[in-house]
C-alpha cells in the first residue's frame, strides 16, 4: 500500500485504556480546546485538528501515538495526515470518546459553573456533513469547493453552503459524494443524522420526554 493511502489502525477503548493505565501508549486529543475543557481522557493531550501541523509534528517518545476524537472521524483523518508525513506507529480510537464513555470507561469532567456565573453557549459534538467534508476530505488533500463541485456534478453553491452548514445533506448528494469519496453510501446521511438528532435532543428533549410516555409493554 502505497504512503499516501495509509490508513491509521483502529483500536477499541477497552484495549487503550489498558495500554494508557501500563504506560504502553501516548494519547492524544484531536479534538477542540472547549471540547477537553468540558471532559477529557485523564492523562490525554491535546492537539486539536485544526492546528495539527503534521509536517512538524513532535515526536514525543518511541511509544506508540493513538489519537481520539468524539467519534472517530477526526481522529482516523489526523492519523492519516501524520502517516502521509511519515511518522509511524500512529493509531486512532475507534468511536472516540463516545464509544469510551460507552464503554463504563472514566473521564475528567470540567467543573458545573455556579448560578451566579456566565452561562456558555452549548457545546456539540456531532460536527455538520460540511465540517466533515471540510476538515477531513478538502483540507487534507488540497481541493477546493469549485474542484470537489465539478468533480461530482453540481453547482459550485451546493457544495458551499454544504461547508457554511446552511445546507443539509440529502440522498443524491451523500451518494454523489460517497462516490467520489469511496465512503459507504449512507455515510454523509449519517452524519447528518447524528448532527440534526444532538441540535433537536438539545432544543426539545425535554419538552419530548415532558408530553411522550413510553409504550407499556
Amino acid at each position: 500500500m502505497a504512503l499516501d493511502d495509509a490508513e491509521p489502525v483502529a483500536v477499541a477503548p477497552e484495549t487503550v485504556a489498558r495500554w494508557l493505565e501500563a504506560g504502553e501508549v501516548v494519547l492524544v486529543d484531536v479534538r477542540e480546546t472547549r471540547e477537553y475543557d468540558l471532559e477529557h481522557i485523564a492523562g490525554a493531550l491535546l492537539m486539536p485538528l485544526s492546528e495539527l501541523d503534521a509536517e512538524v509534528f513532535p515526536v514525543l517518545t518511541d511509544k506508540p501515538l493513538v489519537l481520539h476524537c468524539a467519534i472517530g472521524k477526526r481522529s482516523a483523518a489526523a492519523g492519516r495526515m501524520l502517516l502521509k508525513a511519515g511518522h509511524g506507529k500512529v493509531l486512532h480510537m475507534e468511536g472516540g470518546l463516545t464509544a469510551w464513555k460507552a464503554a463504563g470507561l472514566p473521564v475528567e469532567e470540567a467543573i458545573a459553573p455556579t448560578a451566579d456565573e456566565e452561562k456558555v453557549a452549548p457545546l456539540f459534538l456531532c460536527p455538520t456533513p460540511g465540517a466533515v467534508l471540510r476538515e477531513e476530505y478538502l483540507e487534507p488533500a488540497g481541493l477546493s469547493p469549485a474542484e470537489l463541485a465539478a468533480a461530482i456534478g453540481v453547482a459550485v453553491s451546493t457544495v458551499e453552503r454544504l461547508l457554511s452548514g446552511e445546507r443539509a445533506v440529502d440522498a443524491e448528494l451523500s451518494l454523489r459524494l460517497a462516490r467520489y469519496f469511496s465512503t459507504a453510501a449512507d455515510f454523509w446521511l449519517q452524519v447528518q443524522i447524528e448532527h440534526d438528532i444532538e441540535r433537536t435532543r438539545h432544543a426539545l428533549g425535554e419538552t419530548i420526554r415532558a408530553a411522550v410516555r413510553p409504550r407499556a409493554a
